[in-house]
């Protein structure tokens, strides 16, 4: 009963994550509320973490958001249901909502107005961004240049104003209480954890996804390098994708 009392109260105000074996190493789950910033080279599982994130609070009747930039909202649903996540039938219950960004009118400001509007007037639960690096690197249009020429702004001031959408749409889901999952890119051989090198440093937490080539095999590795408000080892944790998605192996001892 003692035991049952002390793991009610350290998962008081966390949110479980969906990845098996990760809640045990962080307190129960991420702050709520927080901003979680996940990244790693491409193919390391960065969107099947999102998406388990989702289908976990779509499971616990949680209100959720997933904008997607880099795919179509039918390829999310598809590349889920590998996972016997049902993203249609969460949508047709109202627990999940799919947004697909236009890459040519992210630097518009009318964009994150939408963004706006939606956060503001759904009370979401939880939130995936896929990605942010997509968002603070997309080109900007020739009519924006144009527009920006004519009110005196240059193409370097244009393309900072993606980055400072990214600081905007990070505080609006702050302000609203969204527990919230930032997807980002890190380029093997560049310096820093992600290529937008902002969302690092302004996220809550930081999880960096990697793989190494073993032989003729890849060991896939976690590793929990920021989360604020949870004691944390810091250290690299060994996964494998399961039909459930992501799952955390134990080490051998």
């Amino acid at each position: 009963m003692d035991e049952n009392f002390e793991l009610e109260k350290i998962t008081q105000g966390r949110v479980r994550t969906g990845v098996k074996g990760l809640d045990e190493l962080i307190e129960g789950g991420f702050p709520r509320g927080s901003n979680i910033v996940v990244t790693g080279v491409a193919g390391t599982g960065k969107s099947i973490f999102g998406m388990g994130f989702i289908a976990e609070g779509c499971r616990n009747n949680e209100k959720c958001l997933y904008i997607t930039v880099e795919q179509s909202p039918d390829e999310i649903v598809e590349q889920a249901m590998q996972f016997n996540w049902d993203f249609n039938q969460w949508e047709s219950e109202g627990k999940l909502k799919i947004v697909a960004l236009d890459y040519r009118r992210l630097s518009e400001m009318e964009t994150y107005n939408e963004l706006t509007r939606l956060i503001e007037e759904n009370h979401y639960d939880r939130l995936v961004i896929d990605s942010i690096t997509s968002i603070v690197n997309s080109p900007i249009p020739p009519y924006s240049i144009a527009d920006g020429a004519d009110r005196g702004l240059h193409l370097p001031a244009l393309a900072e104003m993606n980055r400072a959408n990214v600081m905007t749409l990070f505080e609006l889901t702050k302000k609203h209480g969204v527990t919230t999952v930032s997807i980002s890119q890190k380029v093997e051989g560049k310096p820093g954890d992600t290529l937008d090198n902002i969302s690092e440093f302004i996220g809550d937490g930081l999880i960096l996804l990697e793989f190494d080539e073993i032989g003729s095999s890849l060991e896939r590795t976690i590793r929990v390098k920021k989360l604020r408000k949870t004691k944390i080892d810091g250290i690299s944790h060994p996964f494998d994708f399961t039909n459930e998605g992501i799952f955390i192996k134990q080490k051998d001892v």
